[in-house]
């Protein structure tokens, strides 16, 4: 569609779910699942009691980068497709097709997908909505240098999160993602009904499991003092999830175009837990760099 929405089709977000197994989060996932069925199936008196709260189903999916945020949405909508309604659809907003340079037009996109999605609603049908990278056009009001289309789209999604009514929207399900929560406006961030961290620190149950997972392929399994020395690592550079896979990635590759024996790859797992990429030590870096520079 030209005003930036985009379904994916049931198969295509299962392709996409498919081998990225979330670990650690477990329970976020399951309380937001719950969330969202409690919202599809409300009978009257739930609905009364959203409205006395003014509860709509949105919610506000916030972390640093790497932690399975948009995995998390996708493997929710799928374990509500096939558990709680077969009737339920998913679309996301394509940023850069819903802004427009012309004059109103980029107001007039998220009009119009915010009307076609409660048009679908009525017709006894579900949405999810994921509005992926929501700081893209949602920074704080104090940034001057934004650009105004992007200012008067920011003011238009408020408009349409605040016309969301409990007693008619409970079926449009709205999952805002950012890694810079600090960022976006407030105004925007208050308008969510549920704010939730993705934590980034699996237990050591978890991270052992995740690691098995991971060294399936390649068909490695650490000692269990490597892996209580990964652990530590782990813990101790605050490495994601999505840090670790890259880690493995890497000496997939190896594995892949060097034939690499198993005790060259536990030594080069040890050292990218100890020296490679860490998303936590690159964000503080550049905000220290950035507070530096004020």
């Amino acid at each position: 569609m030209s005003n930036g929405l985009i379904q994916l089709t049931s198969a295509e977000i299962r392709h996409k779910i498919n081998h990225q197994k979330l670990f650690g989060v477990d329970d976020l996932f399951e309380y937001l699942f719950n969330f969202c069925k409690i919202c599809l199936t409300a009978d009257q008196k739930q609905i009364e009691n959203f409205s006395y709260y003014d509860l709509t189903p949105s919610v506000l999916l916030y972390g640093v980068p790497n932690t399975g945020k948009t995995t998390l949405c996708y493997s929710l909508f799928d374990k509500l497709k096939r558990e709680v309604t077969p009737e339920i659809n998913f679309y996301y907003i394509d940023i850069g097709r819903m802004l427009d340079p012309a004059l109103g037009q980029s107001s007039r996109n998220i009009g119009d997908i915010f009307d076609d999605l409660k048009s679908k609603c009525k017709k006894d049908s579900s949405v999810f909505l994921l509005l992926d990278e929501l700081d893209t056009f949602c920074m704080s009001r104090s940034r001057t240098q934004e650009h105004d289309a992007i200012r008067r789209a920011m003011t238009t999604l408020m408009l349409e999160l605040d016309k969301l009514h409990p007693s008619k929207d409970n079926k449009l399900l709205i999952f805002g993602i950012t890694n810079i929560p600090q960022s976006i406006d407030t105004a925007v961030v208050r308008r969510f009904s549920l704010k939730k961290e993705m934590q980034t620190q699996m237990d050591v149950t978890s991270f052992n499991n995740y690691l098995e997972v991971l060294g399936d392929t390649i068909k490695y399994s650490p000692a269990l003092e490597i892996k209580k020395q990964l652990y530590d690592l782990y813990q101790q550079r605050n490495l994601t999830a999505g840090d670790v896979k890259n880690f493995y990635k890497e000496i997939y590759i190896d594995f892949l175009c060097k034939n690499v024996e198993q005790s060259l790859i536990e030594k080069k797992i040890i050292e990218l837990f100890s020296q490679g990429f860490s998303t936590s030590e690159h964000l503080a870096a550049t905000k220290k760099e950035l507070i530096g520079n004020d």
